[in-house]
């Protein structure tokens, strides 16, 4: 634990040096948007810093996977403050360029992920992302999510809609064992299925899901898990 919190410490104060040269540039900022990675296979996607952009992150800051990402890699450090800043200093722009890229893009791999690192800032942000996935209809868009609060509200705001969330955007909640998940609208999950156990749920549990296999280009292919919005889980590694 205590290598942990040195890590947190470090990026934390790494991150802050970033963040305070790119308000410098703010005016000049162009979002990175990223190709896909080893394990999220071929799909174009967005990130923010972690911690600064959780509204929970004290729940899970000691072990965020991303952490360690943006300790090691200046690049990767770089890339998610730059996201970062436009994001909460100028988020219409930071959504502006992320439709040009949609709009513009004439490939046949259109699949995007908002945060492979990162959380819905507020509730601006997330109308935002709706919207983004609104005007292109041709795209498929999918996110995890932890700030349930946030979704719930937006659902519960434009209920009245056929679909408050268009068709081709999948939200899964992230669940964290042990802490209440507030899903009234029945929003697909995500799980962890812990080593030692969990406390939300008996192991028969995971029985009822749909297991991850490890890279997200098996399942965009197939159209089942997270591309089908159905209830996955992922063994504890």
């Amino acid at each position: 634990m205590l290598r942990n919190q040195k890590r947190v410490k470090t990026f934390v104060e790494k991150a802050n040096a970033a963040i305070r040269y790119y308000l410098g540039m703010l005016k000049t900022i162009i979002v990175c948007i990223s190709a896909g990675n080893r394990k999220i296979g071929r799909i174009w996607n967005v990130s923010i810093l972690p911690i600064f952009s959780c509204g929970n992150c004290k729940r899970c800051a000691g072990i965020c996977y991303d952490i360690k990402a943006n300790v090691q890699y200046g690049n990767v450090l770089n890339a998610r403050a730059r996201n970062y800043v436009l994001a909460r200093y100028n988020m219409p722009e930071f959504f502006r360029q992320i439709g040009a890229f949609l709009s513009n893009y004439r490939g046949k791999n259109k699949f995007f992920r908002f945060h492979v690192c990162g959380e819905i800032l507020n509730y601006e942000y997330f109308d935002r992302m709706v919207e983004t996935a609104r005007n292109h209809p041709d795209w498929f868009f999918y996110t995890y999510t932890k700030m349930y609060g946030i979704v719930n509200s937006y659902i519960a705001a434009n209920i009245h809609e056929t679909h408050p969330i268009p068709t081709n955007f999948v939200i899964m909640f992230s669940e964290w064992d042990g802490v209440e998940m507030d899903n009234p609208y029945n929003m697909p999950t995500f799980s962890c299925k812990l080593k030692g156990g969990n406390v939300n749920h008996p192991a028969e549990y995971f029985d009822t899901l749909y297991k991850c296999p490890g890279n997200c280009d098996v399942c965009k292919a197939a159209r089942r898990g997270c591309f089908a919005g159905e209830n996955v889980y992922a063994d504890e590694h």
